[in-house]
Formats: structure tokens, sequence, C-alpha cells
């Protein structure tokens, strides 16, 4: 038995290195994205990284844009290149560099084996709560993912005046004037996008020809790596084996909030304790620049 994993990372390969290691065991696979931008050292220090660490391999690496597709289609390539491997895997989990496991790889393994068809993904209704202000704005405009666009964006003057005329001061770039409507062959759903899928399920999303019309709609819409893999697999043949649990434990600051708090060693009674009581299977997020030893708290209880 073995887990496949893809992580997304953006900064800081020494922390990602210690990931990488923590979730190390001989028949494991990974799948790492470096994002393209990172300055060229740091792309180095991870090339060295996937050399060293068995199991471990490279996605080629591309602009990831945050709430565009760009992010949730690199992880779609991951599960893919997961599924072609042979290894026998048991379930697909999405990570970012500033996730840390909580328990050893071969207790996990064992953990999520013990269910071998069950997901674990975090999902609500947006239509039934105001949890997402602007659930019809995520929908209803042609959002754009362009790593050239977000550049020009961020001259002076420039940037503000493609804003002011396109109407995206306050909003995700999208083509102006164009409205889509609401999709009516499939219920949409939202939701966390660090899941654990069961192999059935993540084969499901890569190969149903329902999931991947599904995902083509969703392309275009706004943050689709919170509702990819809740809208497909939620309007499938495998609804009824997925747990609203993504199995992270994360602390916020305020509900509605877009980041979590940046965990520290003050945290640890409650990630050993709580925390693990309720089954939670990794920490997020932590940061080795902000609070170093808690990663060697961490890595002492693997």
């Amino acid at each position: 038995m073995a887990l496949a994993y893809c992580i997304l990372a953006h900064k800081n390969p020494a922390q990602v290195g210690r990931l990488l290691r923590a979730i190390a065991h001989p028949e494991n696979i990974c799948f790492l994205h470096y994002e393209k931008r990172a300055p060229r050292a740091e792309h180095a220090e991870v090339e060295r990284l996937a050399k060293e660490i068995p199991g471990v391999y490279l996605l080629p690496s591309r602009p990831v844009l945050w709430g565009r597709f760009s992010q949730v289609g690199t992880q779609l390539e991951g599960m893919r290149r997961a599924l072609e491997c042979g290894r026998p895997w048991t379930h697909f989990i999405t990570l970012t560099g500033q996730d840390f496991p909580l328990w050893p790889q071969a207790r996990m393994i064992e953990k999520l084996a013990a269910a071998k068809d069950a997901s674990y993904v975090s999902f609500f209704d947006p239509f039934a709560t105001d949890y997402w202000k602007n659930v019809e704005e995520r929908l209803g405009r042609f959002h754009l993912d362009s790593a050239t666009l977000e550049w020009l964006l961020k001259f002076p003057g420039l940037g503000r005046w493609l804003r002011q005329i396109c109407g995206w001061r306050d909003r995700m770039p999208s083509l102006p004037w164009v409205r889509r409507q609401l999709p009516e062959e499939f219920r949409y759903w939202g939701g966390s996008n660090h899941v654990i899928l069961s192999r059935v399920a993540a084969a499901y999303i890569a190969n149903d020809s329902n999931a991947r019309r599904i995902v083509d709609w969703l392309k275009r819409s706004g943050h689709p790596d919170e509702t990819v893999f809740q809208s497909t697999l939620l309007n499938g043949p495998l609804a009824g084996t997925v747990v609203n649990d993504d199995r992270r434990a994360i602390l916020w600051e305020r509900e509605g909030e877009p980041s979590p708090q940046t965990l520290r060693c003050a945290d640890l009674p409650w990630l050993r304790g709580k925390a693990r009581e309720e089954g939670k299977l990794f920490a997020r997020k932590v940061d080795l620049m902000v609070d170093p030893k808690l990663m060697d708290e961490l890595e002492g209880d693997l």
C-alpha cells in the first residue's frame, strides 16, 4: 500500500525538502510543481531535491495564478501521472509547500487503507449560505488565466487603467461585458482545494466524460480550485463515498479569511491532541521562516 502526492510550491525550497522527506515512503510517489516565476537558484535546489529523494518527480514548471484554473489544472496533471505510474497507491493527496504531516507515513497509509474507497473533500452548497458572497460573480464571468496579463496589471498606471476600463478594480480579470448563464447540467459545489481522493475517485475525475465536461465548464469560472473536485464527485456515481472533511488541521483568525493562520509552537498541544483525535492528517500552514522550531517538533513526531 502507498500514497500518491501532488505538491504545489512557490517558495522556500528548504522547507519543501523537509516536507518531501517527511512524506517519503518506499512505495509512495510525489509529483512536485515549483512556480515558474520563482528565482532560478530555487529551481536548481528543487531539481537537486527531486534527484536525491526517491519517488519524487517534477512536473513541468508553469505560472500558477491564484484563483485560476492553472492551479487545479496542474493538480489534474499530477493526478494523471500518478494513475499512469503503476504504483499501488490507494489515495491521491494535494498539498502545498506549507503543509506538514501529523503522522508517520506507515500509520497514515494504514489509516487511509482502512477505507480505501473513501475520499476526504470538504464541501458546501454556495447557494445555501452566504459564505461566498460573490458566487454568481464566480460563475457568471469568463475569467482570464494569463500570466502575461497579470504581469501587465502590475505596471504602475497601465495596470490601474486596464482595471478601470475593464471593470476589474475589485475583481479577478475576466472578459469585459461577457456574462455566462449559470450551469444547468450539474449542481455547483464549493469547498477546499486540499483533498484526499481515493484511487477510484481520481480515475473517475481523470477519465470520465461527464467529469471532464464539468471540469471544462469550470475552467473559466472564478476559483475553480475550490469547486472542481467537489462538483465532479458530488454530481457523479461516487458522491456517497465523499466524506465532508479535508483532514487538515487549520486555524482561522476569522471565518471567511482567504488565508489561515501560520501555526506556531504554541499550537503544538492542539495539533498533538484535539487535531489528531479528530482524525486530522496534515497541519496547515507552517512556515520555516516564522517558527522553525515547530517543524523540528513535528518532524520529531514522525
